[in-house]
């Protein structure tokens, strides 16, 4: 009996762990069609109630394929590598071009923005 459930097991899971793994050329291997090339942390009103962070970058193109839609997701991160926040934006007018600007804003200010000490930035959605 547990052969069998191995078995079953096996067999539902094997197409999922060879997806992507075929010499089948007619199977689409999906590959990122931008990437993020630049990013860094922009402050303003340092050390004050109003202070901000947001990130700054540029996305560029790795395919030929064609680009409609991008959306970029930044990690704010403190001190000690912990993520404060996840915040996922679009990036704006794809339509034209091989790199493109984004910003995205961490969503808090002051005390709480103070506490952003690194980032980590990378496209997430580019159909």
């Amino acid at each position: 009996m547990r052969r069998r459930r191995l078995l079953v097991a096996t067999a539902a899971v094997s197409p999922l762990a060879t997806a992507g793994c075929s010499d089948d050329p007619d199977e689409e291997i999906l590959e990122p069609r931008a990437r993020v090339v630049e990013s860094e942390l922009v402050r303003e009103h340092e050390g004050t109630d109003e202070e901000t962070v947001a990130v700054e970058g540029v996305v560029e193109r790795t395919s030929d394929e064609p680009i409609t839609y991008l959306e970029v997701r930044v990690r704010f991160l403190d001190a000690d590598g912990e993520v404060l926040d996840n915040t996922i934006e679009q990036v704006p007018d794809v339509s034209e071009g091989d790199r493109w600007e984004f910003t995205v804003v961490f969503p808090d200010v002051g005390e709480r923005a103070a506490l952003v000490a690194d980032h980590e930035a990378e496209v997430v959605k580019n159909p």
